[in-house]
């Protein structure tokens, strides 16, 4: 990538990377889905259907390629002449991409699954997302889970921009404030602190409207990504 190149297209350049990524992850849990909906008895007596299954690992994903996006692209793309503002924004709009573009398609898999049952003896599983005060598997479904999904993107992120800036004792600090922002995520959907490591923080809050939960969380984003803009703001490229 040359140093006149935008943001627009390191976006680009980021989402097709991560994209290529999830061409493995997204077929590996696929498989796994229809394997244990047949084997595993409390799956089919939950009545997951695949966007609801796929969703759970997808914010462990989303977490792991954060970290590794930075330690990855960070360094790589300043020392090509980008600003650390070009690929902040670069990234942030392919992290985005990338959070959509899996809900998206899990739920066309979802669609393709409900189509199949129609036609042959195959019976899906057509439950819906628990927390989700909605029986649309589209719209709904899709924008919400992945405003979530991104929020750990950016958790991971926030752990990475930690130990790129301030090493192994500061690493450890964001660390703890990656695990109570997506803390916070959860929160605003289910009520309370779903992430096992933040279970000691006891914090609960009444169940909020659709909109309300969307709106808490895009102010969410919005913190995260100003965190992670004031750490990277002046941050040393370590050379390799």
């Amino acid at each position: 990538m040359r140093a006149n190149d935008n943001p627009s297209k390191l976006s680009l350049d980021l989402f097709y990377i991560q994209m290529k990524w999830s061409l493995w992850y997204i077929p590996i849990t696929f498989i796994i889905y229809l394997i244990i909906v047949q084997f595993v008895p409390e799956v089919e007596e939950m009545g997951l259907s695949f966007i609801s299954f796929f969703y759970e690992p997808s914010k462990i994903y989303m977490l792991v390629i954060g970290i590794i996006s930075c330690f990855a692209f960070l360094g790589y793309f300043v020392r090509n002449g980008l600003t650390r503002k070009d690929y902040f924004i670069g990234s942030a709009i392919a992290a985005t991409g990338v959070a959509f573009s899996l809900m998206m398609i899990s739920a066309i898999l979802t669609g393709i699954l409900l189509w199949i049952g129609t036609f042959t003896a195959y019976s899906p599983l057509n439950g819906h997302v628990a927390f989700l005060d909605t029986n649309s598997f589209w719209i709904a479904p899709v924008v919400s889970l992945s405003l979530i999904i991104l929020c750990y993107y950016i958790g991971g992120w926030i752990i990475a921009v930690g130990f790129y800036r301030f090493g192994g004792w500061g690493g450890f600090g964001f660390i703890l404030i990656a695990i109570f922002y997506m803390s916070i995520a959860d929160l605003l959907w289910t009520g309370e602190i779903t992430h096992p490591l933040a279970n000691y923080l006891n914090m609960s809050m009444p169940n909020m409207s659709l909109g309300a939960s969307i709106f808490g969380t895009l102010i969410l984003i919005g913190i995260g990504l100003l965190l992670i803009r004031k750490v990277t703001k002046r941050v040393t490229i370590k050379l390799e």
